[in-house]
């Protein structure tokens, strides 16, 4: 213990010493440690923490159906609730819960807010305690009586929405048009049985036939499943004893119902991070962004350690003394090892505080989404111990060749001062160039992505969205009845119409490139469907009449919708080019005839129009099949109005709204080209992270250039003091240095070049108009890196090329 005391006090000594190397060390390795522990917690806090709030989290269990084709992640009917929960034996209890929408009628204009609705146990089987007042009961969730009626509000919903106010307990608010009673606030940082997102309200489950009209039809109905269970093990009880008991209740069920359960079966699976079907896309993308900043990592440990051998050369003199006096390798090896480890925990330590500075900027960043989002980055101890382990063993591994190759200098050489073998330069050299080739494949990737965004802003995708403003709507959640809803929009689009700089306005159910689409599938005389399925899938959406004069799509043949294409006339359809050139090429779609669905429940439809191809899902998508039905004979409650107008549309619209029905609730108000700019925010977040690392791994690569230059100098100084005495030029000299520097640099671009191409081909699915392989990017970054290189071997150079022959001779 006390030796290991002396190494840390001297190799202290030595770092205080080099306050130059040490602060340039502890930068770099900051620089990578940081990023690492910022998206450790970013880790952390969705895959590694356990739910916040909720009592031996390890004891609670996922159920997941199974389909025929062994995909899982299926919800459930609360029939097939009540049958799991029922088998006995295998779990203390079980849930049932939902997500959906509401309309809080608070205040002038009523507003969405997101509710969990799980059955009277929620509270029991999770283990939480309300922060004030107390979770509704299993008493209050019996089959919709008035006892149902009562609301417990999210934390950070209570605090926004309420101001925190605790008399709002035993106050009466209302939803969906109906008077609740407020019983509680959950718990801070609570958000049941998921994590990240936090409900604005939680209720009964069977409160929900007091806000949907459907409510009582799909709790009683065997096929009707959107709930998903979580269960609490017996005591004793396994993973593997819970999913063959509860198996078999799958498989009983399986018989006794085959229309709904054929083929299903059922899995059990630990609770864990309470991500549920999201967990494996969301383990992927950690681990993508784990491996990323890991290269930045590798760069700053790489830069480190080329920059310790170079300064080991000015260290050689005093490990052959010490060689000489009688210490063993080993001893000399350990204190070289002392002195890294120190360094990098101190560079561990500051990288925590910048991890905290990036975790912070993280969490002032949310991506626009309608419900809250709330996760905890904060350090705990499983981030420190990462920090901490991450340090240490960077500290070793690449110490450890420094450390080795400066124990053992040729001892009468060194305490001579005579230039030292070419091995090291060798070793620190090899570390050079592998900083450039993982700087060079974090750069390509920027490239490509900055290049990939440049196009997908430039594409034409089929619609004009500039001057047009959407509103959503969702009369679900007001219990409008399809009559009443029908009404609703016919007046909104009458009264929309008539106002003062607006020139046309629609509805539809999909707004274009916001991320969601629907699907139907489709029979055409003469074609057969793809073996295996019964029609053809293909995407569709619900307009209004002028919705393509709106949003400028060219109808090139037949016509648009019109009001005779009402509830009860003939179906109609607009399809566009794509589809039209698939099933009726030369021109013929206009008068022919498609069915939507299959067997007897099929509809037919008649061609009316072809509209122009548009992008529907994506900027980058290959043109697709795609048809239009008119809203009048595909009533929906859920529809978007689109309106190209003057500036201050939406509030007039929200006035109109206001006098037709105070309580119905605007939904997602934005200009259109906002919510198509949505649609870039992965490739752009891509590009300003991978931006963000390459040109940190860029500085790093810098650095390391005119490290190893400069050490490939402070090693030459004697020989080019001869070769400046024998007549060589200025410019001779340069070249020489220089030309050292460039090959590692040429040397590292190669093999980053090889390396870029063969990982860039995995983001090919994520690039619009550009190859993974793009010569120009790839081209590009090539000559910025070489560009990069040479500015750092210049200084070294020019130093070398200033050398004083006879100092440098009297030197060595």
């Amino acid at each position: 213990m006390g030796t290991f005391l002396k190494d840390i006090r001297y190799g202290a000594r030595v770092l205080a010493k080099s306050p130059g190397f040490t602060l340039v060390a502890v930068v770099s390795l900051a620089l990578g440690i940081g990023a690492n522990t910022a998206i450790f917690s970013l880790v952390n806090a969705a895959l590694l923490r356990p739910l916040a709030g909720v009592e031996e989290p390890a004891r609670l269990v996922n159920l997941h159906r199974t389909s025929p084709d062994g995909s899982g992640f299926h919800s459930f009917s609360y029939q097939d609730y009540l049958d799991y929960r029922a088998e006995p034996g295998v779990l203390r209890d079980l849930l049932a819960y939902t997500v959906d929408t509401y309309s809080l009628g608070e205040g002038e204009q009523s507003e969405r807010v997101f509710g969990l609705m799980a059955t009277g146990n929620f509270s029991s089987v999770l283990g939480v305690r309300a922060a004030r007042g107390r979770f509704f009961t299993p008493e209050e969730d019996a089959a919709g009586g008035a006892s149902s009626r009562v609301v417990v509000l999210g934390h950070s919903f209570w605090q926004r929405r309420f101001g925190a106010d605790p008399s709002v307990v035993g106050r009466e608010v209302t939803l969906n048009g109906q008077p609740f009673t407020v019983v509680g606030v959950a718990p801070q940082g609570f958000t049941g049985p998921r994590v990240a997102l936090s409900p604005d309200i939680y209720l009964p489950l069977w409160s929900s036939v007091h806000t949907r009209a459907e409510a009582a039809g799909w709790l009683q109905s065997r096929g009707g499943g959107s709930l998903e269970l979580v269960g609490r093990l017996a005591p004793g009880v396994g993973i593997e004893a819970a999913r063959a008991a509860l198996g078999r209740v799958a498989g009983r069920l399986a018989s006794e119902y085959p229309e709904t359960h054929r083929g299903h079966g059922l899995d059990v699976r630990p609770t864990r991070t309470g991500l549920g079907q999201m967990e494996a896309p969301a383990t992927a993308f950690m681990a993508v962004l784990m491996a990323v900043v890991g290269f930045v990592l590798l760069i700053a440990c790489a830069n480190v350690a080329g920059m310790s051998l170079a300064r080991a050369a000015a260290r050689r003199k005093e490990m052959a003394i010490r060689l000489a006096l009688g210490a063993s390798r080993a001893r000399v090896v350990r204190q070289l090892l002392t002195e890294s480890v120190m360094l990098y925990v101190l560079a561990g330590a500051a990288g925590l505080l910048l991890a905290m500075w990036l975790t912070s900027l993280l969490m002032a960043f949310k991506p626009p989404t309608p419900f809250t989002l709330e996760i905890d980055l904060g350090v705990d101890g499983r981030v420190l111990l990462f920090t901490f382990g991450v340090a240490v063993l960077t500290g070793v591994l690449f110490g450890l060749a420094p450390a080795l190759q400066a124990s053992r200098p040729e001892v009468v050489p060194a305490l001579k001062d005579e230039p030292s073998a070419g091995q090291r330069r060798r070793l620190t050299s090899a570390f050079v160039a592998g900083q450039i080739a993982v700087s060079l494949v974090l750069l390509v990737t920027t490239g490509l992505f900055l290049r990939s965004l440049q196009n997908a802003r430039a594409l034409d995708p089929g619609f004009d969205p500039s001057g047009v403003e959407v509103v959503g709507f969702d009369l679900r959640i007001q219990g409008y009845d399809e009559a009443r809803g029908r009404r609703f929009y016919q007046e909104l689009l009458e009264r929309v119409r008539q106002l003062p700089g607006v020139s046309s306005a629609s509805l539809s159910r999909i707004v274009p490139l916001d991320g969601a689409n629907m699907e139907a599938g489709v029979n055409v005389e003469g074609h057969e469907p793809p073996a295996g399925q019964r029609a053809f899938l293909t995407d569709f959406n619900v307009v209004a009449p002028g919705y393509f004069a709106t949003l400028g799509v060219p109808v090139v043949r037949g016509r648009d919708f019109a009001e005779s294409d009402r509830e009860g006339a003939p179906r109609v359809a607009v399809v566009n080019e794509t589809m039209a050139r698939r099933y009726w090429p030369g021109g013929g779609a206009v008068g022919r005839r498609f069915r939507i669905g299959s067997g007897e429940r099929s509809e037919a439809v008649e061609v009316v129009g072809v509209a122009r191809d548009a992008k529907y899902r994506t900027l980058g998508e290959e043109p697709r099949e795609h048809f239009y039905l008119p809203f009048a004979q595909s009533y929906d409650a859920q529809m978007t109005l689109h309106v190209r107008g003057g500036a201050g549309v939406l509030g007039a619209v929200r006035r109109e709204v206001a006098q037709m029905d105070r309580s119905v609730p605007l939904l997602d108000a934005m200009p259109l080209a906002e919510a198509v700019s949505r649609s870039l925010l992965p490739i752009r977040m891509a590009a300003w992270v991978a931006g963000l690392l390459g040109l940190t791994g860029l500085l790093l690569a810098g650095v390391g250039v005119f490290g190893v230059v400069s050490y490939v100098v402070a090693q030459r100084t004697r020989e080019l003091g001869i070769r400046v005495a024998l007549g060589a030029q200025t410019g001779d000299v340069l070249r020489l240095v220089i030309g050292h520097g460039l090959k590692l640099a040429l040397a590292g671009v190669a093999a980053g070049l090889v390396a870029a191409a063969a990982l860039t081909r995995l983001l090919g699915g994520l690039l619009y108009g550009v190859s993974a392989t793009d010569a120009a990017t790839f081209a590009g970054v090539s000559l910025l890196l070489l560009a990069v290189a040479l500015l750092a071997c210049y200084l070294p150079a020019r130093r070398a090329a200033r050398v004083d022959p006879m100092e440098a001779l009297r030197y060595e």
